[in-house]
């Protein structure tokens, strides 16, 4: 539909890993990075029915949850004592559980800003035996060779839904403990709205050991699982100063919000010119006709008090066109979680935002 542009909509780029994900759940990318999102927290696919279903829920403080938030998400930003402190101050633990057909999740702990979170969840066999063999422990890197066929977090109150917008993310598994028999499952999401906190519902159905390819799977869970959680966190974001004009690629542009935290950056501004209407194939834009890439190509960096710096060039894009304008975003989880105090500056075009620990 031509004036689909004109509407408001998502142009999503994803990292390698982030497209093998979303392939395996039905949402692969277009050649160019790119996907339209509907409005929800998250949605891969729809969950199965519930109707004559073996389901345990469980409460904060169920078997296997951790003591803190940084013990849970250990090594996964970076590692070290102070990705650990940080995480404790700004993440809780959860210890929300359901079993079914004698297997646990349990949704350890969340640490998250105004626009992004991360969950990570543990899944064990409740007889004690492995959940895959030591093969498939052996043969990822860095990310075990699993998939569900469907998960979601949905919010448990209406007025918790988002208003607008879209978001972008990644999961993985992985075994945080050799020595346990359970194995872990992360999921990053950034929203382009802010995150309203409340009740939220996470379903998991089917979990499976796939191929490298993910054409191929071996049922090892059939669940499903329902865990009801709060999605509760300590917002560790500053606002930087804004509403600077610049131009993007010949185009005037207004900045409108920089949002920082140890956790993610988001970046919104304001193109003064609509997003050209162009022919689509199968609903999909042409990779080498994009008419997002020009409103989305712009340059942000962050530089640190040690003079390192990190450019943003992979992060989650927003887009939507009407009244002559285009309003868009930018936002990405870092790899690595730091301190604000070790942030010196942020770089958007060539606009400098100085940073302070205070804001």
């Amino acid at each position: 539909m031509k004036n689909s542009y004109r509407d408001a909509m998502d142009a999503l780029r994803f990292t390698p890993e982030q497209k093998a994900d979303m392939v395996e759940h039905l949402l692969s990318a277009p050649a160019a990075g790119k996907v339209v999102r509907p409005l929800r927290f998250r949605r891969f696919a729809a969950a199965a029915a519930a109707a004559a279903l073996v389901l345990s829920l469980g409460v904060a403080g169920a078997t296997g949850a951790l003591d803190s938030a940084g013990e849970a998400f250990a090594g996964l930003f970076g590692g070290g004592a102070a990705e650990t402190e940080i995480i404790d101050q700004i993440g809780y633990p959860i210890g929300a559980s359901a079993t079914s057909n004698g297997v646990t999740i349990t949704a350890d702990a969340i640490v998250g800003d105004t626009y992004s979170y991360a969950i990570v969840y543990s899944i064990r066999r409740d007889d004690g035996e492995p959940l895959v063999s030591q093969e498939v422990l052996e043969s990822g890197d860095n990310a075990l060779p699993l998939t569900f066929d469907s998960h979601d977090v949905t919010p448990g109150n209406p007025l918790a839904v988002l208003l607008g917008g879209g978001g972008g993310g990644y999961s993985r598994f992985y075994d945080a403990d050799p020595n346990d028999n359970a194995i872990q499952f992360m999921e990053v999401w950034t929203f382009s709205s802010p995150i309203r906190p409340g009740k939220v519902t996470a379903t998991f159905q089917g979990l499976y050991e796939a191929s490298e390819d993910y054409l191929d799977k071996e049922l090892l869970a059939e669940g499903p699982w329902k865990l009801e959680f709060h999605m509760a966190f300590e917002d560790s974001s500053v606002s930087l100063p804004a509403g600077q004009d610049f131009t993007l690629n010949g185009m005037d542009a207004t900045l409108d919000a920089v949002t920082l935290s140890p956790l993610s950056i988001m970046v919104e501004y304001t193109v003064h010119q609509e997003v050209p209407q162009a022919e689509r194939e199968n609903g999909l834009e042409d990779g080498e006709n994009d008419p997002y890439a020009p409103f989305r190509d712009l340059p942000i960096v962050i530089t640190y008090t040690d003079g390192t710096t990190l450019e943003i060039d992979s992060g989650n894009t927003h887009i939507g066109s009407g009244s002559g304008r285009a309003k868009c975003s930018i936002g990405l989880v870092f790899d690595t979680i730091r301190p604000l105090d070790e942030v010196s500056s942020v770089t958007v075009g060539d606009i400098v935002l100085p940073v302070s620990a205070g804001g």
